[in-house]
């Protein structure tokens, strides 16, 4: 179950794009649990970049969440973060955009297509 999300300014940490595991439920308040976390992707902007490659970094490797992108148009890359482990990630990909970054081999099982990717 996709969860798309706009980055808004009261809340620097709502991610802009985030998948949640298929069995996910809200809780009795409404929110989702971290837990059921899998994915989570960030466009990072020149106001956001040292939020995403900083503190969403580390707040999303804490929560465990397995997969987690930065797409940058100034680099005209993604960086794939996975095997999150201490409060940081233990593996980081740098994939060129028009590369398709493939993420079979994770819990999100896809191949995501960067050839359209805007660059910055």
């Amino acid at each position: 179950m996709e969860q798309p999300v706009q980055e808004r300014h009261e809340n620097g940490f709502c991610p802009d794009v985030a998948m949640l595991k298929e069995s996910a439920e809200p809780d009795a308040g409404g929110r989702w649990r971290h837990e059921d976390v899998e994915f989570v992707a960030e466009v990072i902007s020149r106001g956001t970049a040292a939020n995403d490659y900083g503190p969403k970094r580390t707040a999303y490797a804490d929560a465990e969440v397995p997969v987690y992108v930065i797409a940058d148009p100034y680099q005209g890359r993604c960086h794939v973060h996975t095997d999150p482990k201490e409060g940081d990630y233990a593996r980081v990909t740098r994939v060129d955009f028009g590369t398709d970054v493939d993420l079979t081999g994770t819990v999100v099982d896809l191949v995501l297509k960067t050839d359209a990717f805007p660059r910055g």
